[in-house]
């Protein structure tokens, strides 16, 4: 048992460390949104998203050792928290207070990046619809005057 208990620590301490790694990766992609640095976005996202194939590689371990703790907590696998292993072994403390401390901090880069590329978005959205809708206008406006005026032009140098 105490080698699964090591082996847990260990890959709990695997997480623990590429989410730390996200967390830099997720100030980076802060950094890039604010600056409007499009290629250096696409290179942390690139990043990010190897490091969070390898948390799920982790979790899928995680999920193997928690049988072996299924039966001491009278629980099933997938629903054993940190919280319920440190109740039996009480050096999962440590890990736990750790893992919910990266974990919060990543959830709260997250959401204000997530609102940094809305607002992004929406700044797009707003400019594409004001160049459509202004040049449609200026281009009505001037078939009309024209018209009015009987003056056509093969070529409309106002376009």
């Amino acid at each position: 048992m105490a080698e699964i208990i090591k082996k847990l620590g260990d890959n709990l301490k695997q997480q623990l460390k590429l989410f730390k790694k996200i967390i830099s990766l997720e100030k980076a992609k802060q950094q890039a949104l604010v600056e409007n640095k499009i290629q250096e976005l696409e290179t942390v996202t690139a990043q990010e998203e190897l490091i969070l194939l390898e948390v799920g590689r982790l979790e899928e371990e995680r999920l193997y050792w928690a049988e072996f703790f299924a039966q001491e907590t009278g629980k099933q696998s997938e629903k054993i928290t940190l919280q319920d292993l440190e109740e039996v072994h009480p050096s999962f403390k440590d890990i736990r207070i750790e893992l919910e401390k990266v974990i919060s901090e990543m959830q709260s880069l997250k959401e204000i990046n997530t609102k940094l590329l809305k607002n992004a978005i929406s700044l797009v959205n707003l400019t594409i619809n004001s160049l459509t809708s202004s040049s449609k206008a200026t281009y009505s406006k001037n078939k009309i005057e024209k018209k009015m005026n009987n003056e056509f032009f093969f070529i409309d140098k106002d376009v």
